[in-house]
């Protein structure tokens, strides 16, 4: 974990970024999977090492967790339960699949058979496209284009002078290198 000096520091290196549409918009759907399940599970654990494993803008997925997790804490959980009851006990004819899903010796592991977690991976599943399309679209009409005038302001250029704040950014700089 990072202190809280450190944020502007990290802002301004993922300011910085060559990030493509289709990162940040993948990493507001990784954040979409995560708000619509609960935490606590093995299946939050899988989509977190998919966080760390995948090439996504980590930083969306960072920002975006929290409003579907409030989307859910809200009344989407109501609904991943009945979609999740709907496919795991009303849906007789997917009864032979969720045979062989359980007894696969990962999957069984990933409690497949919370309602819970069938649902919101049902719905997120369902949501999928049109989140990533809209994010990407949001992305590239709306954030992308403001990213040279973000960097031109004075509060980033005033704080680039800052010896600590440059020294912060060029580490991340080389540790990035180092993970690519």
């Amino acid at each position: 974990m990072f202190s809280f000096v450190n944020i502007p520091a990290r802002i301004l290196s993922i300011l910085e970024l060559n990030i493509s549409p289709a990162e940040v918009a993948g990493g507001v759907c990784l954040g979409m999977f995560l708000g619509f399940i609960p935490l606590n599970g093995p299946m939050a654990l899988l989509l977190f090492i998919f966080f760390f494993l995948f090439k996504i803008n980590r930083f969306s997925t960072v920002i975006t967790l929290p409003l579907f997790k409030l989307l859910y804490l809200f009344g989407v959980s109501f609904l991943t339960e009945r979609i999740g009851g709907y496919l795991l006990l009303d849906a007789n004819f997917l009864t032979g699949f969720w045979k062989c899903v359980t007894s696969l010796p990962i999957l069984a592991l990933v409690d497949l058979n919370s309602t819970l977690v069938a649902g919101g991976l049902a719905l997120s599943i369902i949501l999928c496209l049109p989140v990533y399309l809209l994010a990407r679209f949001i992305y590239v009409k709306f954030i992308a284009p403001h990213l040279n005038k973000i960097q031109e302001s004075k509060l980033v250029k005033r704080i680039k002078r800052y010896k600590f704040f440059n020294k912060m950014i060029n580490k991340m700089d080389v540790i990035r290198s180092k993970t690519k």
